[in-house]
């Protein structure tokens, strides 16, 4: 009787860890349509990528990083926008596996941007800042660009770096028009008034990995007012990303991996 039951309860832990594992393996995309009530000029519509939470480094390795941007690109988007923690810990073995080699084919006609993430503050930041915008990937640290003439994306830097500047005051010094649309990259979804208040149309967000796996992702609805997925809040448009990469073992139980397409109208 012991024995069977150590047998089944073995059979059980093997079974879920397989499938946490194939969640892993195979992401999903995830299509969220959002009317933004201010007008672009002459766009009518963007078609964003937002990707979070890769982690790239030596647990996640340049196979994986070929598959992720693999799947980026298949979106075939207009602008591509991370939301921090492209990278690990360590820079050594993205830089000896020469994963900018794949991070530079990520293509897209109006850029590719992404904000800082806790993870990038971790062991020499501004060495592995300088490596993502030798990738390719525009790294934005409390500063926006205007896009096209039509929008502009805002990237907050993490809040574990202490002189993170209050958005405010981004847009302040940044000279932000805000009767043009305001998207805003921020790691992390510890304060969602924030970028409310301060009138931001958009407002994309990771670090959760929606708990990785189960009960992992009870604890963080408990911690966030948004955890994972769509929100609205006033009139901004939250999305938090599961995030496409892991921190640790390679399994999803109860949550999944992802890219999530942004099909976004503005106002004509």
């Amino acid at each position: 009787m012991k024995l069977t039951l150590f047998l089944s309860s073995f059979a059980v832990v093997i079974l879920t860890l397989s499938y946490g594992n194939y969640k892993f393996n195979h992401p999903e995309v995830r299509q969220v349509d959002i009317q933004v009530g201010k007008s672009a000029g002459k766009m009518d519509s963007v078609r964003i990528a937002m990707v979070g939470d890769l982690h790239l480094g030596y647990l996640i390795n340049r196979d994986d990083a070929q598959r992720m941007v693999d799947l980026i690109m298949e979106q075939e988007p207009d602008l591509i926008l991370f939301v921090g923690d492209i990278l690990d810990s360590s820079i050594e073995p993205v830089q000896g596996q020469r994963m900018d080699e794949e991070l530079r084919r990520l293509q897209a006609p109006l850029g590719v941007y992404s904000c800082t993430g806790n993870h990038e503050y971790r062991y020499e930041a501004e060495r592995k800042i300088q490596w993502l915008n030798d990738a390719g990937i525009k790294m934005l640290r409390d500063s926006a660009v205007l896009i096209d003439s039509a929008f502009y994306v805002v990237g907050r830097e993490d809040f574990v770096f202490s002189d993170r500047l209050p958005l405010s005051e981004i847009l302040n010094r940044q000279n932000v028009n805000v009767s043009k649309p305001v998207i805003v990259l921020n790691h992390s979804p510890n304060d969602l008034d924030e970028e409310v208040n301060a009138g931001a149309d958009i407002a994309l967000y990771g670090h959760t990995h929606h708990g990785q796996a189960f009960p992992g992702n009870i604890a963080t609805r408990l911690v966030f007012e948004v955890a994972y997925g769509y929100a609205r809040k006033g009139n901004t448009h939250i999305y938090v990303t599961s995030g496409l990469g892991l921190a640790g073992p390679q399994y999803r139980i109860g949550t999944v991996s992802e890219v999530v397409v942004l099909n976004v109208k503005f106002e004509k």
